[in-house]
């Protein structure tokens, strides 16, 4: 075989990968997804786009920051297709709303309880004041479970909110307050500092709280971009698994955060709390109907089928 022959037949080779990278280039499909926040928790996300994934499904994603309480909403009114936040999805289909969980990131909060000086376990905020950095959500449930785990009653203590982790870890730390619940990276920069791990909040409350919800118009409509979606995020959380070193420079860029060590840790107590494949058991996702009636007031049965659909995932 000739050199020329060679080179002419790697041209057209060159020539139609080019051709083939263009057209699904064209062919590509443009979605927004809302995020409450840009947190480890929204790690698949930009892994998925950084490496790839969502490109090889056909997808251009736009991520679109946006308070939780907005982002359904914002779902309902077309102006994006999926939202991330999956304490006020699961709301919205309690209240009779067409709007579908589809995939679970996280099953478990990622908060620590940290305690000030003289404050080493649980027990020691009896009778005192804790932080929370905002009232009737999830913070609020995080502290009445803790508290409960060591036998003492919510009435026991005083709870007040601040606004702002550095300004809980300076109430903390200046005994302001006994305690307080600080997110990642605020929990390890609050023990750089000094102050006292005082229990792990996903080891006393299991909660789904990010993952993907979208509109059953769109399941009905467009179910195959639903499944590229998840098989993109799938590829995505298993890449990040089994690469911590490869996704430090996503996170340092999404977090904005260049502390390595920070966003070690980070990685680390999140893979504590990751499902194993978007899926949560029965006794979670009917717990999690359960306290959303609850909150809602909502005292009939509600059908799993109204909140949850697993059906887009890839298979086992």
């Amino acid at each position: 075989m000739s050199l020329n022959f060679r080179s002419r037949r790697f041209g057209v080779l060159i020539s139609v990968l080019w051709s083939l990278f263009f057209a699904a280039s064209a062919r590509a499909e443009n979605i927004k997804i809302g995020l409450p926040s840009v947190t480890i928790t929204a790690m698949p996300f930009f892994v998925a786009k950084e490496q790839g994934f969502f490109q090889q499904e056909g997808l251009t994603p736009e991520m679109v920051v946006m308070s939780a309480s907005l982002n359904i909403k914002v779902l309902l009114a077309g102006d994006i297709q999926y939202a991330a936040t999956i304490g006020s999805a699961v709301a919205a289909s309690i209240r009779g709303i067409n709007v579908r969980t589809v995939m679970l990131f996280v099953d478990r909060p990622l908060q620590d309880l940290v305690g000030g000086p003289g404050i080493y376990a649980i027990a020691d905020v009896k009778g005192k004041l804790v932080a929370l950095s905002s009232r009737g959500g999830l913070q609020d449930i995080i502290m009445r479970r803790v508290l409960a785990h060591a036998k003492i009653d919510p009435h026991q203590v005083t709870t007040i909110t601040i606004a702002g982790q550095m300004a809980l870890i300076t109430a903390v730390k200046t005994a302001r307050v006994a305690a307080g619940l600080l997110n990642p990276p605020f929990n390890f920069i609050a023990y750089r500092e000094g102050l006292n791990n005082l229990g792990f909040s996903g080891d006393f409350v299991r909660l789904p709280s990010t993952g993907i919800a979208t509109l059953s118009e769109t399941l009905e409509r467009s179910p195959d971009q639903v499944r590229r979606l998840t098989r993109a995020i799938a590829r995505a959380r298993a890449f990040a698994k089994d690469n911590k070193a490869k996704v430090m420079p996503t996170l340092k860029r999404a977090l904005h955060i260049d502390d390595i060590d920070l966003l070690s840790k980070i990685y680390d107590q999140h893979k504590q709390v990751e499902t194993v494949d978007g899926r949560v058991d029965a006794t979670l996702i009917a717990d999690t109907i359960r306290d959303a009636r609850q909150t809602e007031g909502i005292t009939k049965e509600i059908p799993v089928n109204q909140v949850f659909d697993f059906s887009y995932l890839p298979p086992r």
